[in-house]
């Protein structure tokens, strides 16, 4: 049978219309489109979506990506979000650039009962850059030749990443932003936007010295004075000290090696400030936590009473930040040893978890006034069979009515705490298989595991932020890179 063909003298542009004319009844019959939306209304329904659900609409279409990427709704979905936990798995053996957020469910009141009694999948995943991406595209020495396994068939190419060439530390979040370093002495390499793929790359300072195994502290803050981003590093100094230094803290005249240098996101250089305060005993600075134009660190110094530090990024300098009431004579190494810094509701808190029968979380309700301290939370260690929950417990967000997010490091566990329910419902946010359960006052402490992860982890407290990079540092000669490229 012959193939039909076409009449001949058939009106092509008639075919064309009839076709748009059936493709417009059936637009009617499906009904309008998210696309039809008015812009205002799609505006103010995409700021109320999970950071996971935006990163998912910005690959739906067009529209979406322009209306999600521009500056204005950046900036105000930074304004309503909140802090949750960033969690990044720890191994000395492999290079880990897997990042991801912690957020409860959008169906859910939050990290309530219900949540907490379900397997939890880590979906919001993010990266972070390679430390050395030209050493991984040359090859050189990480790289894995092609091979023909048994049967003529040939493997895919593998890429194997060396730690000490690639590995990077998270020191800290600002504004949505990561301060990332080399791991060995900790200093400041890039900084990283994980929720917009952008980083930038850090100029090397201008005195390094590479046989030096000094452990080098560091952190990201912001100037609200200048609107601009700030990173500083303190380190010993290679040359020898003979002259008398001002020590920024007690303001005593002393000989010392350390300096901080300060490197604003958009210049060329690193600039020297003088002195900066150090810790003894072999301890490095902890918990950088970055507040209201300043940098907070816990010192750990005999010679100094106070040990809760600040660096101002306005003003540029080093200043010591009154002290919780803790009913200590004096707060001795051990009382040091065990606390942490943070953030929650905007004021900065004290995690103290020195004593044997207590935890206690201290706030600043007006930042800088000694007396407006208070003592928010009290959790009970003990447990109705006698077990003491130890551990060093980092406070991440505020989860309302009173209820606190924890970070546990030994216990490899995130948790929240409700001070009203008292101990009925500390249940752990495991990241991890394992059916271990303690009781708390004599009540089931409910493990939540996530699947298919069973290696330590790190989590600190983070802001997703969509403000692009570009747009945070005004600088047009600025090169921007992007994760995704590397």
């Amino acid at each position: 049978m012959k193939r039909g063909r076409k009449p001949k003298g058939l009106n092509t542009l008639k075919v064309h219309k009839e076709a748009d004319q059936l493709e417009k009844q059936q637009n009617q019959y499906l009904g309008p489109s998210l696309e039809d939306l008015p812009e205002p209304i799609s505006f103010d329904i995409l700021l109320r979506l999970s950071t996971k659900s935006l990163l998912t609409c910005r690959c739906v279409c067009k529209p979406w990506r322009k209306l999600i990427s521009d500056p204005e709704f950046a900036r105000l979905h930074f304004a309503r979000a909140e802090a949750f936990p960033l969690i990044r798995f720890s191994s000395s053996t492999y290079v880990s650039r897997n990042l991801y957020l912690v957020e409860p469910p959008e169906d859910s009141s939050g990290f309530d009962r219900e949540y907490c009694n379900s397997h939890t999948k880590l979906e919001t995943k993010l990266k972070i850059p390679l430390r050395n991406a030209e050493l991984v595209m040359n090859r050189e020495g990480d790289a894995n030749a092609d091979c023909n396994s048994k049967g003529g068939v040939k493997r895919k190419r593998c890429i194997k990443l060396r730690p000490k060439d690639h590995m990077l530390n998270v020191v800290n979040s600002c504004n949505g932003l990561l301060c990332l370093s080399e791991p060995s002495l900790n200093d400041p390499v890039m900084v990283c936007n994980p929720i917009t793929g952008e980083f930038i790359n850090l100029p090397i300072p201008a005195q390094t010295d590479e046989n030096s195994k000094k452990f080098i502290d560091s952190g990201l803050g912001f100037s609200p004075k200048t609107n601009e981003y700030k990173v500083i590093r303190m380190f010993d100094r290679q040359e020898r000290i003979h002259e008398q230094i001002r020590e920024p803290i007690t303001g005593r005249e002393l000989c010392s090696r350390k300096v901080a240098e300060i490197h604003n996101l958009g210049t060329g250089a690193w600039k020297r400030i003088g002195c900066a305060p150090r810790s003894t005993y072999g301890y490095n600075l902890g918990f950088p936590t970055y507040l209201s134009g300043s940098l907070h660190w816990l010192l750990i110094n005999d010679d100094i009473s106070d040990y809760i530090m600040s660096f101002n990024f306005d003003v540029e300098s080093f200043r010591s930040v009154p002290q919780p009431p803790l009913g200590y004579c004096a707060v001795g190494l051990y009382s040091k040893q065990n606390m942490s810094l943070g953030v929650l509701r905007g004021r900065l808190c004290l995690c103290d978890c020195s004593d044997y029968g207590l935890i206690e979380l201290w706030m600043m309700e007006k930042y800088g006034v000694q007396e407006s301290w208070k003592k928010t939370l009290c959790i009970h260690k003990v447990t109705d069979k006698g077990r003491r929950l130890g551990g060093l417990y980092e406070p991440i967000s505020d989860l309302g009515s009173g209820g606190i997010l924890f970070f546990d490091r030994s216990r490899n566990a995130v948790f929240p705490f409700n001070a009203k329910e008292q101990f009925r419902s500390l249940k752990f946010l495991k990241v991890q298989r394992s059916k271990k359960c303690l009781k708390v006052q004599g009540s089931k402490k409910r493990c939540v595991n996530v699947r298919g992860v069973k290696l330590k982890f790190e989590a600190i407290a983070h802001i997703p932020s969509f403000i692009s990079l570009k747009d945070t540092v005004m600088d047009d000669e600025l090169e921007v890179l992007n994760i995704t490229s590397r």
